[in-house]
């Protein structure tokens, strides 16, 4: 009986922890889905400084990065911080301070003793050099004669060899010509299989899924805090003018948050721009699933993974 009650007490033990273990993951994904992404900008530039930020932040600022440049005392770097606590301190303070070791009397040459080393290896090379230098047994004439031989035989040998070659020559040349004909009807072949695609109903349906998805993806995205001004200026009014109309184009999205003020007859850009928005995982989740239970989608991925 008592061994029976240990036996359940050990397994109620690991089921808590099992249990606990659970809630742990099941709590991680529901924060990777369900808690955003923060994301917040500033950017500045007058007539003597420029500089900004970009910070991320995640789980209510628990984790944050932070990108910081410009050309004053702030200068350009990054920042990690968990809990408000900056990575840098924590790394200095875990690697602490590692003491040089400096060698000591005994380990140091003195310069006679360097000196002499440098004596002792400078007399075997004198005494290599010495016995090269003495008179092999062979006559100079004798030696010319065998290095005449040798150049007439490698010449006659290589006469031979490029003889023995000739005859697969014409062999080599249409081997040649026929792998470059299979890869250009490979070619052929792969450019007709891409053009029946492209041009099939599924793709059409594959182009207007992307392009819905797409936007909604944007949407997610977008800031949803945007706020500043802008001072737009160039010698020339025609260019200012043109820039004002592109930055018409992009009015339906910054509306009414973002002042330009336009200058025709001076040099200028100027201003500050601020956004602040957010990103939630579950969105890309869910945009991933839709994607691949979609039929056209699975086709297409089948089709390219066969080539």
């Amino acid at each position: 009986m008592i061994l029976l009650h240990i036996l359940l007490g050990i397994l109620k033990v690991v089921g808590i922890l099992l249990l606990i273990l659970v809630g742990l993951v099941l709590l991680g994904i529901l924060l990777l889905l369900f808690c955003p992404v923060v994301y917040e900008g500033e950017a500045y530039k007058d007539a003597s400084a420029y500089g900004g930020y970009l910070k991320i932040s995640w789980l209510f600022h628990i984790l944050s990065f932070r990108m910081f440049f410009g050309n004053q005392e702030q200068g350009n770097g990054y920042s990690v911080k968990i809990f408000g606590i900056p990575m840098e301190k924590v790394g200095k303070l875990l690697k602490g301070k590692k003491k040089e070791k400096k060698p000591t009397g005994s380990q140091e040459l003195s310069a006679m003793e360097v000196y002499q080393q440098k004596d002792q290896q400078k007399e075997p090379e004198k005494e290599t050099k010495a016995f090269a230098e003495e008179p092999v047994g062979k006559s100079a004439e004798e030696s010319e004669e065998e290095s005449l031989t040798e150049k007439f035989s490698a010449f006659f040998r290589g006469i031979r060899q490029f003889l023995e070659k000739i005859p697969g020559i014409p062999g080599k040349i249409l081997e040649f010509f026929r792998k470059i004909w299979l890869t250009g009807k490979k070619i052929c072949d792969k450019i007709e299989k891409i053009r029946n695609i492209l041009e099939s109903e599924r793709f059409a349906r594959l182009k207007t899924l992307f392009l819905y998805h797409g936007k909604r993806t944007v949407l997610h995205v977008r800031p949803r805090k945007v706020r500043g001004y802008l001072k737009i200026g160039t010698e020339d009014p025609c260019i200012t003018g043109e820039l004002l109309a592109v930055a018409g184009i992009f009015f339906p999205v910054y509306g009414e948050h973002i002042t330009i003020e336009p200058y025709f007859e001076k040099n200028i850009l100027e201003g500050t721009i601020f956004l602040k928005g957010r990103i939630y995982g579950g969105f890309f989740v869910h945009l991933a699933i839709k994607l691949f239970l979609d039929s056209d989608v699975r086709f297409m991925i089948k089709k390219i993974k066969q080539g």
